[in-house]
């Protein structure tokens, strides 16, 4: 059995094309997902459903200790932040680590919500939920 540490791990955000890599991530999340249409016939074999995929999206969530000091993140750019709700993100996930040969997740995705989480006594969180805009690419470094 193969497995690797999710220690090793690395987000890249920000604007298209010059993604950087983020400070201070605790997780991230990957879902993809297709739609299908139906396409079940009286000549179906067997009586079972047939259908067939159409459109493929995928949707993203990234969580890490707030640092407002992370470039990347610009949190203290109050008039043009890289992440905030409604903006379009370039962003490269790699479960692995950014090491020659390894696999990574490549797309453009539109931010829909950026929420900020702080208990007394506790370290101040940010979670980035998106949407992807257009292909999700799997290609290694």
């Amino acid at each position: 059995m193969s497995a690797n540490k999710g220690l090793t791990g690395v987000v890249k955000l920000g604007v298209a094309g010059a993604e950087t890599a983020i400070l201070n991530v605790t997780s991230f999340s990957l879902e993809e997902t297709t739609e299908t249409i139906d396409v079940t016939s009286m000549d179906s074999a067997g009586n079972s459903r047939e259908v067939l995929p159409t459109f493929i999206s995928f949707t993203g969530t990234v969580e890490g200790y707030w640092d407002n000091t992370d470039a990347a993140l610009k949190h203290t750019d109050t008039v043009d932040p890289v992440v905030r709700a409604g903006a379009e993100i370039g962003f490269e996930l790699y479960p692995e680590s950014t090491t020659s040969g390894k696999l990574y997740y490549k797309g453009n995705a539109i931010v829909t919500s950026v929420s900020r989480t702080q208990s007394f006594d506790g370290a101040t969180q940010f979670t980035v939920n998106f949407d992807g805009n257009g292909p999700l690419d799997y290609k290694a470094v």
